[in-house]
């Protein structure tokens, strides 16, 4: 993983072009090297959504982003509790002018307030009642290489607590038609989860589109 104000430094100063890099897979391979570390700790990780196929993204980029998002998630996650990992295709709305790809890293931690959030992608800061180590610089990595990648990266309130964490891509092949369906996954009820500004996740991460 790529850590340290260096790194960063590099992101920024280098001329990096995104390429096709299939999601789906990703997410399977980090959750599964993930589950044994938020198993020792009682935390839960589950994959659900629809497949959405290659996206575009810098190299080794997914792998970083996910990595600080599920390092983040699971050092506020209680015993007991469930990361949830969700891919989803949000319609065009705002300024996009197409469909995007959206991966939800959520947890049910205590979550942030508004103004944590719009903090909480500058580098070394800290919310002043954290008890848990970091450098912080986890978020800003992930916004940089989100950017790089031609996406965007966003921290939402979970309704039912906790924090949902939504990046943004760019697919690399056309959104799942109608007529193919979702491949449905086992998932604990995500009841208020939503995506951005569309239906609750127990709706987006397991059915078809109508």
């Amino acid at each position: 993983m790529v850590q340290g104000p260096l790194a960063l430094a590099r992101l920024e100063n280098s001329a990096i072009t995104p390429e096709t890099v299939d999601l789906d897979t990703v997410v399977a391979d980090r959750a599964a090297i993930w589950t044994a570390f938020a198993g020792d700790q009682r935390v839960g990780i589950t994959v659900a959504g629809v497949p959405v196929g290659k996206v575009w993204a810098v190299t080794g980029a997914l792998e970083q982003i996910i990595d600080n998002l599920l390092s983040n998630a699971l050092r506020v996650s209680p015993p007991g509790t469930t990361i949830v990992l969700a891919t989803v295709t949000a319609p065009a709305n705002g300024g996009c002018t197409e469909p995007m790809v959206e991966l939800h890293v959520i947890d049910q931690g205590a979550g942030m307030t508004e103004i944590q959030r719009k903090r909480a992608f500058d580098r070394f800061w800290h919310a002043s009642d954290s008890h848990h180590d970091g450098t912080g610089l986890g978020l800003p990595m992930v916004q940089r290489l989100t950017h790089a990648s031609g996406g965007d990266v966003t921290l939402n309130a979970a309704p039912d607590g906790g924090l949902d964490a939504v990046v943004r891509l760019r697919p690399a092949q056309p959104a799942r038609t109608r007529n193919q369906p979702a491949v449905h996954r086992k998932i604990p009820p995500l009841r208020g989860y939503g995506t951005t500004g569309s239906r609750n996740a127990a709706e987006t991460v397991s059915r078809p589109d109508p």
